[in-house]
């Protein structure tokens, strides 16, 4: 586990609703221990929350002038699960990133260092498409995933951000921020007629720093 990072201006209370963000986006299938039981999830779930409570720490830390940058990349730099140092740093670049912070260019360009992996080499063109899309889902951070959001996502970006088949796209979706849904739908099919979601993201879309890549 990382060093902890103890803040004494502490970290605002509304950045705590990203610690289930980054559960369901990040971390979903990432295992910090071995469940056997209904015991074994609840402990698995508390070392996933204070993992990213550590991360969200870090970079509030480093956002406020508390903790130096240099000293959390040499942590992450000693950390052997190559898995874990990735997570860790690219939620500390999230969150950096959020709050405008011009320090996460240099975070960036660490994050760019790691290998871009599956399932996300194959959904997305490439990893600055990621980026986007993660970006994209934090304006949702504080709502509950639902299978309109993400048919939406599918005929809004689809020729952008997304490059693979839609049977390939629901398979991610459904695997990752669906998991325990039971009744599954078809996203692909046809585009929602009832949609809250995408004056939200036209919204998101003129923020973001590369405008263009959503064309």
């Amino acid at each position: 586990m990382f060093k902890e990072y103890p803040l004494e201006n502490k970290l605002p209370f509304e950045d705590g609703v990203f610690i289930a963000y980054y559960r369901n986006i990040l971390l979903r299938n990432v295992a910090f221990c071995e469940i056997n039981n209904a015991e074994d999830l609840v402990k698995c779930t508390q070392l996933t929350n204070k993992f990213i409570l550590n991360a969200l720490n870090a970079a509030f830390g480093i956002h406020t002038g508390q903790i130096r940058t240099d000293d959390v990349l040499k942590n992450i730099d000693l950390e052997e699960d190559e898995e874990n140092a990735f997570n860790f740093l690219y939620i500390v670049y999230r969150e950096l990133f959020r709050k405008s912070n011009p320090i996460s260019n240099t975070l960036l360009t660490k994050v760019r260092l790691y290998e871009f992996k599956e399932p996300e080499k194959t959904v997305f063109f490439d990893f600055d498409c990621k980026l986007a899309w993660d970006y994209l889902l934090s304006y949702f951070a504080q709502e509950k995933f639902t299978t309109n959001l993400f048919a939406i996502m599918w005929f809004r970006y689809k020729k952008s951000l997304i490059k693979c088949k839609a049977n390939e796209y629901e398979d991610f979706v459904y695997n990752l921020y669906l998991r325990d849904l039971n009744n599954k739908i078809v996203l692909t099919r046809k585009k929602p007629e009832k949609d809250v979601y995408s004056a939200i993201l036209k919204r998101a879309e003129k923020g973001y720093f590369k405008k263009e890549i959503f064309d």
